[in-house]
Formats: structure tokens, sequence, C-alpha cells
């Protein structure tokens, strides 16, 4: 018994839903420990009671903060390791945008091996450090010598614990796994729609809306990627990753414009290519200062941030102005792309407003949070969107290409017309006397007007295909172009040197295909097809290509007249073919 789509679609459904209850209603019944939870059995959080020399407490998160904290200028605090450390225990911090080395009892336990290049910034970015503990060191006191970098931005030491390095790496990984992942999707889509661009605007200039989405999601997801410090536990550089992602703020403005400016269309053009020319002069005035020695790219962030902020501007008043002109449209499904649109720039705004005002207000923890959900909102809403649109402007090429094939092609056979013919002759006509030489085959089908009248027009249309499959398969593999230029007349228009020899070349498969066919004890009919054949060449320079045609054309009804003189009439070559049909 065959089952429906819509039989097997609900017993499918059926048995999904199954499955979905088993796993779930199981995992809740699920009381053990995991393997994480194990490891971090004995980890304990080590960051409170740090205090500087004077005994005042020091909120070690917000180092810039603290009293007497200088930039370049070096800066202890204290604390008092536990009682009850063990063998094998470590501390595990995240330091950021400060020089530093830590000493338990004045002996000096770690200091950090960074590379040094030209391109790097004056810190040591983010890293995460592992200081390893033993038995013996219970109760000592611990001293972080360190130097902040910068008189703004964040400068911390946070995420301080003690426990097993491999619990603590695990526990780092899973809390920041779904901020990575959230990454990982952004930078997915963002190639998605840059490759989903490339077929679609291949052979014309159209809206490149899923370019520039694309671009911008790909350069936010390689920042948000580095901001969550999840990378600095498996890539040692963390000075790299710190101009990776400082430099990919650079880069952010300019395609949300241009993307921008392709959704909506701003009233006065300057404006695009105003926050583009100034993205490039940022670049460009940010690097050379850095390069100089004048101000790192981590201190010029403030110029990526007022174009960041530009563009977070030009968002809210794209938005608003477009939700304003479109405040009467019915309820649909262009209601529903405009409310999409109005819900992913909002969220996107007010995301970078956010997450900029964190970054001056100092806030050790993740820079991109608030941005990395604004930019998946935004993707996710504009990406239905705009694919839409493009879905449009696809089927409008498709219908564009379907006119213009039907313009210039023959319905039946499947070649070039009679139009198509006249325009590829006037081309060449133009640029003759550039080429070595322009040949002209002329073709007549025999006995059409027979077969359609005794045989029916379904056996003279199969006869004009096969005929034209003839002609093609001998002279389109030489470089030739095959027309249909009347009802039983086809053209072939070549071009090159050794026009004779292309002509026998081909003329000599074209007999093959003929005989091949007429040798088939089941064929329904006869293929039977006169041709001639005339060439334009620099010896006979002034003539026109209409005069070598009407050459060709009188070469094939002479050739016409000789197989009429040798071959059997449609008549007696039927009849002894299909006497109850003619009967």
């Amino acid at each position: 018994m065959k089952l429906s789509l819509f039989k097997y679609s609900t017993f499918y459904g059926i048995m999904f839903a199954i499955v979905t209850v088993i796993v779930i209603f199981t995992a809740v019944q699920d009381r053990r420990i995991s393997l994480k939870d194990e490891m971090l059995d004995t980890e304990s959080a080590f960051d409170s009671g740090w205090h500087n020399k004077n005994g005042s407490e020091v909120n070690i998160s917000k180092l810039l903060k603290a009293e007497g904290v200088t930039p370049y200028v070096e800066y202890s605090i204290f604390n008092t390791l536990p009682q009850d450390i063990r063998d094998a225990e470590v501390i595990f911090f995240r330091s950021k945008n400060i020089f530093y080395s830590v000493y338990i009892d004045g002996n000096l336990v770690y200091e950090p091996d960074v590379p040094e290049s030209i391109f790097y910034n004056d810190s040591f970015g983010t890293r995460w450090n592992i200081i390893e503990l033993s038995a013996e060191d219970s109760g000592k006191d611990i001293e972080i010598r360190f130097m902040t970098v910068y008189n703004s931005g964040r400068a911390c030491v946070d995420n301080i614990y003690i426990g097993s390095s491999g619990g603590l790496i695990l526990d780092t990984i899973s809390q920041k796994l779904v901020s990575f992942i959230t990454c990982v999707l952004i930078l997915f889509v963002g190639v998605l729609l840059i490759v989903a661009d490339i077929p679609i605007n291949f052979r014309t200039q159209k809206n490149h809306e899923l370019l520039y989405l694309g671009l911008f999601s790909v350069d936010v997801a390689i920042w948000c990627i580095v901001e969550t410090n999840l990378f600095q536990l498996f890539f040692a550089d963390s000075r790299l990753l710190q101009t990776i992602s400082c430099t990919s703020l650079m880069f952010l403005s300019a395609p949300i414009v241009l993307y921008l400016d392709s959704v909506f269309g701003f009233r006065t053009k300057w404006l695009t290519n105003g926050i583009c020319i100034l993205s490039v002069i940022e670049f460009i005035v940010c690097w050379t200062l850095h390069l100089l020695g004048i101000a790192d790219i981590h201190q010029t962030l403030f110029m990526s941030h007022i174009l960041m902020m530009t563009s977070a501007a030009l968002m809210l008043y794209s938005i608003t102005r477009y939700l304003f002109r479109k405040r009467k449209v019915r309820f649909g499904s262009a209601t529903i792309y405009i409310f999409l649109k109005a819900i992913g720039f909002f969220a996107l705004a007010f995301s970078t407003v956010v997450d900029v005002l964190r970054y001056y207000d100092g806030d050790p923890t993740d820079t991109a949070m608030f941005v990395r959900i604004g930019v998946l909102i935004f993707i996710i809403c504009f990406g239905i969107s705009s694919l839409e649109r493009t879905i449009n402007a696809v089927k409008i090429g498709v219908q564009t290409e379907l006119v213009n094939r039907l313009a210039y092609h023959d319905g039946l056979t499947g070649v070039g017309n009679r139009t198509a013919f006249e325009e590829r002759l006037a081309s060449l006509e133009k640029i003759k006397d550039d080429v070595p030489a322009v040949g002209i085959i002329m073709f007549d089908v025999n006995d059409l007007k027979f077969v359609n009248d005794n045989l029916g027009h379904h056996f003279g249309d199969d006869m004009l295909i096969k005929s034209a499959d003839i002609i093609c398969e001998s002279f389109e593999p030489l470089g030739a172009e095959c027309f249909r230029i009347g009802g039983d007349e086809f053209a072939v228009l070549f071009r090159g040197d050794n026009m004779q020899e292309v002509y026998e070349n081909g003329i000599e498969k074209f007999a093959e295909g003929v005989r091949q066919h007429n040798d088939m004890p089941e064929k329904r009919f006869r293929i039977s097809i006169a041709h001639g054949f005339a060439a334009y060449s620099k010896e006979i320079r002034g003539s026109k290509l209409l005069d070598i045609y009407q050459q060709a054309d009188k070469k094939m009804y002479e050739n016409k007249k000789e197989m009429k003189s040798v071959q059997s009439r449609p008549e007696e070559y039927y009849r002894d073919m299909m006497p109850a049909v003619l009967s």
C-alpha cells in the first residue's frame, strides 16, 4: 500500500515527538554528577580579599579605579592563599591590559612570556594564566605586581580560582561555549550570504544587499569570537588576538552603511561615500600612528567607536523614516518584512550603543555581549527580508532570460531563430575585415511539405528536430553557430582560418549523421538535406556578407536540384516504407 506524503509526514512527526519525549524524560531523571562537576568539586573562588600595601581593599576587576594606580607605574596587590591547598592545584585567572608578575612569599613564581612585534599593541591583551601550586604554599602571601597600560579602557585581573587546571579550563569553556557558538553561527551566516551573492550578481550588477550584510556579519563575528576570550585558551599569542580585535572594529561601519543605502537609499548620496571614506581614513591614520609609536590602535579605538555610533544613529534614522513612509501599508507579508527590519535595526543600534558605553565604563565582562545578540537578531530579520527580495530579483531575471530566449531562439529546435541570425550577420559585417574569414552554410530540408501533408505535422516537427540535431552536432564542435531561418531552412555561421577545411570536416560528419539515421530500420522518416557553402575572405574585400549569404543560398538550391534528380520521389519512398499510412 502506497502512503501519501501527508500521511507519511504525520507518522514521521508522531515518531519524532515520541523520541523527543523519551529523551527529555530520561535526561530529567538522570541525577548523576557530570565529569565537569567532579573535576570542579574542589574549586574555590579567589577574587575577594585583595588589598594594597596600605591594607585598603582593591576591586581587581577595575584596577584603573584603584587608588594610586597610574599607567606604567608599578603597583602591587596582595592576598593570602587558603590553608588547604593540595599538590597539583593551580591559580587560574584572566588578565587584561596590564603588565604583571606573580610572587609567593616574595619569590617570583610567574611572569608571562609574550612575543614582540611592531604590529602589536603596548599591552599583553587578554590572557588566561595558570600558576602551579603545592601543599607547601598553603597560607602563604601572594603578590601581583602590575602596571596598567592605558588611561582608559579595561584593566583587570578577574575570574580568579584555585583548583585543578583541567576542571577550571573545562568550566571556562562551558561558560563561554554558548557565546562562542553564537559567534560561529554569525560567521557561518555571513559567509553564506557572501557566497549567495556571487551567483545572483554574476552576470549583471544588481543589488548587493547580501554581500554587504555578509561582510558586516563576518567582521562582527571575528570581533566577537576574540572578545569571548575563549580563543585565548588555545592560541598563545594574545597580543595578535588583540590586534585582530581592534582592527576588526575599523571595518564595521562601511558595510553596514552600504547595506543601509542598498536597502533604503539615502537622499544625500555623499553620506554613504562619506562614511566609507572616513573608514578608510581612520584605518590609515590609526595604523600610521601605531607604526610611528605615537598611539597604538587600542588607544585610537575611539575613532572606530565614533563611526560605530554614527552608523547606529543612521540605522535608527533610516528605519524611523522607513516606518513613517510605510505607516499606511495594509497588514500582510509586506507588513511582516517591515516589522522584521524595524526589530533588526533597533536591536543592532541599541546593542551597539550599550556595548560602547560599557567599554568606557570599564566593564570587564565580555565587550561584545550585547552586540553579539543584536547582530544575530539583525541578521535573522534582515537576512530573511533581503533573501526574499533577492529571490524576487532572481525570478525577474529568469523571466527576462526566458523572454530573451523566446526572442532569439527557435521554439521547436532550440537553435537560434532568424532574428538571431540577422543580428549575428550584422555584427560579423562590422568586423569581417578584422578576422581571417567568415563562412556561411545554407541548408534546406527536403520533403517537409509532403511529410506534413501526408504523415502529419508531428512527423514534420520530428524531422526538423532531427535535422537540426545533425547540423548542430556536425558544426558546433568546430566553433560554428546554428540557426533556423525559415520553415525548412537552416544556416550555419563560423569564422576563423581554413574555412574550406572546416567546412569539409563538418560536411563529412554531417553526411555521416544523415546516413546513420537513414540506415536505421525503425526510422519513421527520411532525412534529406541540401546545402550550399560560401565564404568571405580578404581576397574579396569590399563584398558584403549579404552577398556571401546569397551565394551560399544559390549553391544550396543547386544542390537541392541535384539531390532530387538522383533520389526517389517522396511519394514512392514513403509508399514503400509506410503503405498503410499512404493507402
